[in-house]
Formats: C-alpha cells, sequence, structure tokens
C-alpha cells in the first residue's frame, strides 16, 4: 500500500496495468459522459456501490478516475492559472495524486450547484452536505473505500480536506480504518517508517 502526499509521491513513469474503463459499466447519468478508467479490481466494489446508491434513491457522479502524471500536470497547470492562490485546495502537484494509482474515485452530487449557487461547480468542500456525501461517508467502507483526504489528514498529506475523493482499499482495511477513526495516512506512517513505497 503506498502512501501519496506532499511529501512522498510516485513516479513520472508509473501507471497502473490493468486499467479498464469504466464508460460501458454505468449510465451517462453517473458517468457524465467523461471517458474514466480505473484499476480492474476496483470494477466490481466501485459497480455494486454506485448500483446501491442508485437503488437508494441516490444520483451519483462519477467525475474522476485514473489520472496519469502528464494529466495530473495538465491539471495542476489549469488549477494554478484558474484560482493561484487556492489551486492546493481542488489539485495535487504531478506525481502526488492518488488518482496516478488508479484505485481512487472523485465523486460528484447534482445537488452540490444548488448548494454553493454555482451551476458549473464540480468540486466544493460541500461536497459532504449532499445526500451522496453523506452516504458515501457512512457506506464506502463497506465497499472497500476510504476518504483520503479529511479534514484531520492535512497535517500529515499537506492535501486540504476533499470529501468526494475516496480511494479503493478493500472493504478489511477500509472497514478497520473507519472503525478506529484513522486515515489511511495516518495507519500508513504508523505501520511503515517513511516513506512507506512498497
Amino acid at each position: 500500500m503506498t502512501l501519496i502526499t506532499l511529501e512522498y509521491g510516485l513516479s513520472r513513469n508509473y501507471a497502473p496495468s490493468d486499467l479498464v474503463d469504466i464508460s460501458g459499466q454505468f449510465p451517462v447519468t453517473v458517468t457524465l459522459g467523461y471517458p474514466t478508467q480505473v484499476r480492474r479490481v476496483v470494477l466490481e466494489p466501485l459497480s455494486q456501490m454506485v448500483e446501491d446508491m442508485i437503488d437508494a434513491g441516490l444520483r451519483p457522479q462519477i467525475i474522476s478516475g485514473y489520472r496519469s502524471y502528464s494529466a495530473q500536470a495538465i491539471a495542476w497547470s489549469k488549477w494554478l492559472e484558474k484560482v493561484p492562490d487556492s489551486a492546493a485546495i481542488v489539485s495535487a502537484p504531478p506525481g502526488h495524486s492518488e488518482h496516478q494509482l488508479g484505485t481512487t474515485i472523485d465523486f460528484g452530487s447534482p445537488e452540490l450547484a444548488e448548494i454553493v449557487e454555482d451551476e458549473d461547480i464540480e468540486f466544493h468542500t460541500y461536497f459532504y452536505k449532499t445526500s451522496e456525501g453523506m452516504w458515501l461517508e457512512e457506506n464506502a467502507h463497506q465497499y472497500g473505500f476510504t476518504l483520503s483526504y479529511s479534514r484531520e489528514a492535512f497535517e500529515l498529506t499537506g492535501l486540504y480536506y476533499e470529501p468526494w475523493h475516496y480511494r479503493y482499499i478493500g472493504p478489511e482495511l477500509a472497514t478497520e480504518l473507519k472503525q478506529q477513526g484513522l486515515t489511511l495516512a495516518e495507519y500508513l506512517l504508523d505501520l511503515n517508517s517513511p516513506p512507506c513505497m512498497p
């Protein structure tokens, strides 16, 4: 298990070998037409979680999955240009994003635009106020997903609170972290000596 923070990152050459396209697995109302990939191990639990959310009357959206080093560099540059003073709130420098692992999903909610009063908004800390955000916070661990960047994780990761950002780590560990009130960063730093790279 690899720790990703502003201090510990991935090589520009790292890319998972088992990426799969999820566009055929979900309705367009979920993927919003974005071309998204995840590692194969994530596909089944993600599909089950999204199906259960829809069955519960929710409208989950998948905004982002795998992002290569170069794609992250483009995203980082975009945010630096658009909001230079707060780019770090919504993005990470290339090599320091869990998205490069292929096991991380950014979720969205159609409720967010109304809550924030901005129809073009994709990411905002108020995601935690949406029905989808509340459901994920309560249930994502059962499917193997953990919230990477909680409010409490900032001092360890250097990355701001991202209530939309979930990483697949398997149900056993995700449930253990949930029960103990730990973030993945806390767990990995306690388990290993830095830099926590396998």
